[in-house]
């Protein structure tokens, strides 16, 4: 507990004091807000990893579903008219998916060369601050 003797100014000193307490509590909020908001970006990015890395197998997965349901649509003859049409839609949510997992590859592609940009921007090599020594 910090006492302000009373004197000319304590009104001056103790709004000084108030006002720094506000801002100390400011500042740990934001610190509080930043760390939080760390956490949550390091869990996206181990999702984000898991996805990239899990890629391979749902394009395999997806060629398979896609080259079945092509194969029973090219022979109308052996299956049911109803059988047909989920057929179709399983075929069309194939391709929906094909589609997310192309934009995966794009997202991939792109950190990449974010993460080689970023490289060379804190690399003193690539920046040409080596003096060669």
């Amino acid at each position: 507990m910090l006492v302000v003797p009373r004197h000319d100014g304590w009104i001056g000193t103790l709004i000084l004091l108030a006002g720094e307490a506000i801002r100390r509590i400011e500042a740990l909020n934001r610190a509080q807000r930043a760390e939080r908001l760390a956490i949550e970006s390091q869990g996206n990015a181990i999702l984000g990893r898991y996805m990239l890395d899990m890629r391979p197998s749902v394009n395999n997965a997806l060629t398979s579903v896609l080259g079945n349901a092509d194969l029973l649509l090219l022979e109308p003859g052996l299956v049911f008219a109803g059988c047909r049409d989920q057929i179709q839609t399983i075929h069309t949510m194939a391709l929906r998916l094909n589609e997310i997992m192309q934009r995966f590859s794009s997202l991939a592609t792109e950190m990449r060369a974010g993460e080689k940009d970023s490289q060379a921007e804190t690399d003193p090599a690539a920046a040409g601050l080596m003096t060669g020594d």
